[in-house]
């Protein structure tokens, strides 16, 4: 008896190695790419897309296009078809935000706080955003069909956590190409150490946020 229930736990043992040893095996072919972006004049570039094909999607996520300080945050937003987008407006004013893409044409009236309803984002393209009352912010949503996507930090930073090993097909995107289609790069190992991108564009120097103008007193006099 004592042999028999040796023998068993033996092989739940093993089976118990065998299941580790797979699931240790998945995690040491999976790795978070780290990639920095820099412009054609060797500068850290902000707001670069990283689109990858031929990976597993990731989970299903939350998507947010806040604004604060009278600035779309963040100033470029990556999203799958089909997502939805919430709009808080965590300023103290009032916002309008619109858009007249192709991809996407909507209007927010004016709003504050958690007030506006999300929107669906059903069609890829470039969605550029603007506000009624405050011309100076610019925002972009990228609506894409690609698995996996990252945006650069203001560092130039980009990170793909838990991309497979190997080469896939990437391309890249930035706001000041808002005009045209993704760029491919060809096949790409992304999680070689040390490795920067330089893309062919000069970083550009956002403007800052211009001063309440009188009408926009009045909308902040309104809440």
């Amino acid at each position: 008896m004592q042999n028999r229930l040796t023998a068993r736990g033996v092989r739940r043992f093993g089976l118990l190695a065998l299941l580790l040893s797979g699931q240790f095996g998945w995690a040491c072919h999976t790795m978070a790419a780290q990639i920095r972006v820099t412009d054609a004049d060797g500068l850290p570039l902000a707001n670069a897309v990283l689109l990858v094909e031929g990976v597993p999607p990731r989970a299903e996520d939350s998507y947010v296009m806040d604004q604060i300080d009278r600035q779309f945050v963040p100033h470029t937003l990556v999203v799958p078809v089909g997502a939805q987008v919430d709009f808080p407006n965590s300023d103290d004013v009032r916002h309008h935000v619109y858009s007249f893409s192709e991809a996407k044409p909507f209007e927010l009236r004016l709003f504050k706080g958690e007030e506006a309803p999300p929107v669906t984002f059903e069609r890829p393209g470039v969605v550029v955003l603007g506000c009624n009352i405050h011309d100076a912010m610019v925002g972009y949503i990228l609506v894409t069909e690609h698995p996996r996507f990252a945006v650069s930090d203001a560092a130039g930073q980009v990170l793909l956590p838990d991309l497979p090993e190997g080469k896939w097909p990437v391309s890249w995107w930035h706001p000041d190409q808002f005009q045209q289609a993704p760029v491919a790069l060809g096949e790409l190992d992304l999680n070689q150490r040390d490795q920067t991108l330089s893309l062919p564009i000069s970083a550009t120097v956002e403007a800052p946020a211009p001063a309440l103008s009188p009408l926009q007193q009045r909308f902040k006099s309104l809440q």
